[in-house]
Formats: C-alpha cells, sequence, structure tokens
C-alpha cells in the first residue's frame, strides 16, 4: 500500500517543478512516471525511512519494473531514475519539515555502479534515405507538406514539438537560419532559446524552399511552418494560429502515412534528428566543428553528442580504421593528431 503522505510529497514536488522551476509539461510527466518506481519501493513507509529501507533503491530499480514488460528496465532509463530520485529527495530534505534524517551523503549513493547495456547501432536516417525521400513526387498540399516536413527535420536536427510550434517568422531558408525562441511560440526542451542553422545540402534545401514559397503566399508570419490543412477542404487554413498539445501526434502519423504510401522505410521523427548529428559528426574536421554540431543540436554539452550520437557501426568503424594515415605524411598526420586530442582534453577539463 502506498503512503499517502509520500504520495501527497510528491504531488507537492511535481507543482514544485512546475512553476518555480518551470520544467515541461512533457518533462514533469517523466519525472511523475520516475517517482513512481520510488513510492513502490516505500511503500507504506515514510520517506523519513529512506536510507534504512532495504533493499536499496538502486537494487529494487534493477529487478522492478511498473509497465507490465518483460525483462529489466534499461541502463538509461534507471539511471534516469535514480537522478530524478536523488533531485526529489534532496529537495524533501531542505524543504519538508521532519525529513532532516535525510543526508545528501546518502542521496549521493542512489546510484548504480558500472551500470550498462549491450551496445545498440545507433538508428539513424542516411543521407540516401532523405534524398530518396526529397525526390518522391508529390501532388497534393498534404503530400508537398509530410516531404518538406522530414527533409526540414534532418536539414535542421530539431526535436519533432518544437517543429510543429516554428512560425514561419523564424524561418529563414535563404540565409539557412532558424529562431528557436520560446518567446516566439517554439516549444523546445526546457524552454531553451537558440539560434540554429540548417545543413547546406542544396538539393534539400529546394524542397523546403519550395514549400516555404508556398506557406508564405497564404499565411501571415505567425502562422505555423507545419501549417495545419482544413479537413473540410484539404486546403491550408488561414485562420489557424494556435495548435493542441496533440500536434506532435499528428505530424509524426501523417509523415509516416505518406513514407510508407511511397513504399520507403519510415524512421520515427526524432531519428531524422540522429541523423542530422550524425552527418555533421561524419563531417567534422576537427574540435571546432564537434562543437558546431553540439551547439546547433542545442545540447548542453559536447559530452551529451559524445555519448548519444558519435556511435559507429562495424562498417564505419573498419573504414576509418583503414584510412588512418593516407593521404598525409606521417609527421603531419600525428601533428593533427596530437592537436586534435589537447583540443578534446581541454574541452572536458572545463
Amino acid at each position: 500500500m502506498i503512503n499517502k503522505k509520500n504520495w501527497l510529497l510528491m504531488k507537492k514536488y511535481l507543482d514544485y517543478r512546475l512553476r518555480v522551476d518551470q520544467i515541461t509539461k512533457g518533462s514533469l510527466k517523466k519525472e511523475q512516471t520516475h517517482l513512481r518506481y520510488l513510492l513502490q519501493w516505500a511503500n507504506d513507509r515514510s520517506f523519513r525511512l529512506s536510507p534504512t529501507i532495504r533493499p536499496t533503491f538502486p537494487e529494487y530499480m534493477l529487478s522492478t519494473r511498473l509497465d507490465g514488460e518483460e525483462g529489466k528496465l534499461s541502463a538509461v532509463y534507471v539511471k534516469k531514475s535514480l537522478a530524478t530520485a536523488r533531485l526529489f529527495l534532496t529537495w524533501l530534505a531542505d524543504n519538508e519539515m521532519g525529513y532532516k534524517s535525510i543526508k545528501q551523503a546518502w542521496v549521493k549513493t542512489i546510484k548504480v555502479k558500472r551500470l550498462s547495456d549491450a551496445p545498440k547501432t545507433k538508428e539513424a536516417v542516411t543521407l540516401e534515405e532523405i534524398r530518396a525521400i526529397a525526390a518522391q513526387p508529390v501532388q497534393t498540399v498534404f503530400e508537398r507538406r509530410a516531404r518538406a516536413a522530414a527533409v526540414f527535420l534532418f536539414l535542421s536536427g530539431m526535436r519533432i514539438g518544437a517543429f510543429v510550434s516554428l512560425p514561419v517568422q523564424a524561418v529563414d531558408i535563404p540565409n539557412r537560419k532558424i529562431t528557436q525562441y520560446p518567446s516566439l511560440g517554439v516549444r523546445t526542451k526546457n524552454r531553451k532559446y537558440g539560434i540554429t542553422y540548417l545543413l547546406d545540402i542544396p538539393e534539400l534545401l529546394k524542397v523546403i524552399q519550395e514549400w516555404d514559397n508556398e506557406i508564405r503566399s497564404i499565411l501571415p508570419a505567425n502562422g505555423f511552418w507545419f501549417a495545419p490543412l482544413s479537413p473540410e477542404t484539404g486546403k491550408i487554413d488561414q485562420e489557424i494560429i494556435s495548435i493542441g498539445e496533440h500536434r506532435s501526434t499528428l505530424a509524426r502519423r501523417n509523415i509516416k502515412t505518406w513514407i510508407e504510401d511511397n513504399g520507403l522505410l519510415y524512421h520515427s521523427p526524432h531519428k531524422f534528428r540522429h541523423g542530422h548529428i550524425h552527418y555533421g559528426l561524419e563531417h567534422a574536421k576537427d574540435i571546432a566543428d564537434f562543437k558546431a554540431v553540439s551547439l546547433n543540436a542545442m545540447h548542453s554539452s559536447m559530452e551529451i553528442t559524445d555519448e548519444f550520437y558519435s556511435v559507429l557501426n562495424n562498417d564505419e568503424l573498419q573504414n576509418r580504421i583503414s584510412t588512418l594515415g593516407k593521404g598525409h605524411s606521417e609527421k603531419n598526420s600525428n601533428q593533427e593528431k596530437i592537436s586534435i586530442l589537447k583540443e578534446w582534453i581541454a574541452q572536458l577539463e572545463k
């Protein structure tokens, strides 16, 4: 049985996160799910007793799940759940009377050492796939919008929530510049502000420029680049200047339908973002290029970019190892490697 006081404290904490820390509703929902595990772990015992409960919360997370699925939770999910628990318990000790028994030294032990999953190949849209998508013929507004959306997601690396809320005035295709400002209504992750840039791939830019020309002749500056369509006429609806919470779902469904109707392999919108970042890293020549890719993806650090995206599959690894040192003198090659390593170490030590 869940302790009612614990449940009320969780609700109070989530309200604090929403109103004071101003996290997004999406992030709030994830934290609520993570904290369900903490509630189940404590069961009918007060969170005051957390340091004495056995098994420990990290041990508990290695052998439980609440979704009814088989097998253990992924290493990434466990780590995120433990991080949420640390934040909540720290808040509890700092803000609620009677919880001083929860010491920061103990909170720091809520982690699992050397926890990792088996290596996985990162799924990402390739340049060949996006070129095939861009080359597909389109006739209707629905088809033109779906094709443009898929190409835009690859060129920009935007998250789908930000993309569907992007107003026309935030898009400058001739300069390949996208203004991701929450003040313009763009739903960025954690309400981050950023100016990002499209990849310079002419045949892909042509596709989104054609769509951009079409919608600018119809929509106002605050209209949406992923233009709403009228269910009655199938044409662009000029009157819609606000979107609902499920706009991202609609975009996913539309893109999926159009891609599969053309006999192409469908990837989720986030895999287009993966493709954007992978393309950038593949063409990065030095640490400055790597940092540019990371900043353009609006990552908070290069470590995030490196951990989640700079993963080579076996063929890529073989090709890169095979070409090491070729095309350069040994002296220049070694000097270049040393320079890059020094830059990378300096960045990590900051």
